[in-house]
């Protein structure tokens, strides 16, 4: 058995590894090294008699006094049941974090503590692989322990997922379900392409606006985009105010009608109660239009990135005004349909509270979901003095750049 440290991997050979591992990531395939092009990237591996049975994309950033930090997004990726394998590797990480004046490598292993359905939440389920935190901690890892908050990590802890089947629809929650169908009896349209990137930029300025912060710019996402190909997605839904009031008109026209026909008394209380609803929705179309002073609003956009093996729902943009439109639904519904078409069975939703009862999460819970809780993060502190002073001040100056760039918007 002979173990070789690699920081010349193929991209091609790291991607292969990574999609056919059980800790599939999108944060470990060579595509993120595109995205995250401000940092330094390599493509390590670790083969053992020529066979590939580890993998890291590692990331480097400058730091203060010379000094960098190494960190591996849900990685390395290799089995931590074999300590010997796990020793060697993060060895061979020490040397090359030296090589590169790192003051310490910080990595989250995409390891499972517990998983479960978003239904379940409230029954125990005992915590797995402490074993594998015991491990990295004899090897020198300092881990950060089992975070709750989003913000206590560099990567969260706490993550949704669904098990995408192709008949996931008819599984849905009878509210989910109708929101959908609602989004598109409401008019609601959808295009998609990198050429509707100012659409979508245009709806995660509304979350920005909501949260007072600067997310992510436009180069940011066009970048993330053109990485992934034709495995990025981009969607914005608009509402265009003519066409949805003309079928309104033509809608309450034929349910009129109707009513003059011979129906039972069901059905013509139901009838009754779409037109009540569709000449509600009218009005307020109506003056809609007038206020926005122009044909069609954007309502709603999402940006998803895929690989053989995953989903990633990176990016979402929510019009507030436009809420009752259910939007948000419908562009979910239509990135799980990728999913099913694709032959793709896990779709991620992306981090969450560990509280599991903030709003996104809720909505997010709508969508037969999982609660995916890592092992967590770790560090391996090689300068003590300039890593404790990243570690503490780096979290508040991202929340401090992010606050300006909102107020130069």
């Amino acid at each position: 058995m002979t173990y070789v440290f690699h920081t010349d991997t193929d991209p091609q050979v790291l991607d292969a590894f990574v999609i056919g591992s059980d800790q599939v990531s999108l944060f470990q395939c060579s595509p993120w090294a595109q995205v995250k092009n401000t940092w330094e990237s390599v493509f390590t591996s670790v083969t053992e008699d020529g066979q590939t049975v580890g993998t890291a994309l590692v990331l480097i950033r400058s730091l203060a006094l010379g000094k960098k930090l190494m960190y591996i997004p849900r990685g390395p990726v290799m089995d931590y049941h074999r300590t010997d394998l796990v020793r060697f590797y993060l060895d061979s990480l020490r040397k090359l974090a030296k090589q590169k004046r790192c003051a310490a490598i910080r990595f989250d292993p995409a390891v499972l503590s517990r998983r479960y359905s978003y239904r379940d939440r409230k029954e125990d389920h005992p915590r797995q692989n402490e074993e594998t935190i015991a491990c990295l901690v004899t090897m020198g890892a300092k881990h950060r322990g089992y975070t709750v908050r989003i913000e206590e990590s560099t990567q969260p802890r706490f993550n949704a997922e669904m098990d995408v089947e192709p008949d996931y629809r008819t599984k849905l929650e009878h509210k989910t379900a109708k929101c959908i169908r609602a989004a598109e009896h409401k008019g609601i349209e959808v295009l998609e392409g990198i050429e509707y990137l100012d659409m979508f930029c245009e709806a995660m300025h509304y979350t920005e606006v909501r949260k007072g912060v600067a997310l992510r710019n436009k180069e940011y996402f066009r970048n993330m985009l053109e990485a992934y190909g034709n495995k990025g997605i981009c969607m914005v839904t608009v509402l265009n105010f003519p066409r949805q009031i003309k079928r309104l008109e033509d809608s309450l026209q034929e349910s009129r009608a109707m009513l003059e026909g011979n129906l039972s008394k069901k059905k013509k209380a139901e009838v009754q109660r779409q037109i009540d609803q569709d000449t509600k929705e009218l009005e307020k179309l109506k003056q809609d239009a007038e206020r926005e002073g122009k044909d069609q609003v954007v309502t709603c956009g999402i940006l998803a990135c895929y690989n053989e093996g995953l989903m990633e729902l990176f990016y979402m943009g929510n019009n507030p005004d436009y809420l009752r439109m259910y939007s948000s639904y419908l562009l979910y519904a239509l990135c799980l349909d990728r999913c099913a078409e694709l032959g793709i069975r896990r779709c991620s939703f992306g981090g969450i509270e560990g509280t599991l009862d903030d709003g996104l999460t809720l909505f997010k819970s709508n969508w037969l979901m999982n609660v995916e809780e890592y092992i967590g993060e770790f560090n391996i502190v090689l300068d003590p003095l300039i890593y404790n002073a990243f570690d503490k001040v780096y979290p508040a100056l991202l929340k401090t750049a992010a606050k300006l760039r909102s107020r130069g918007k």
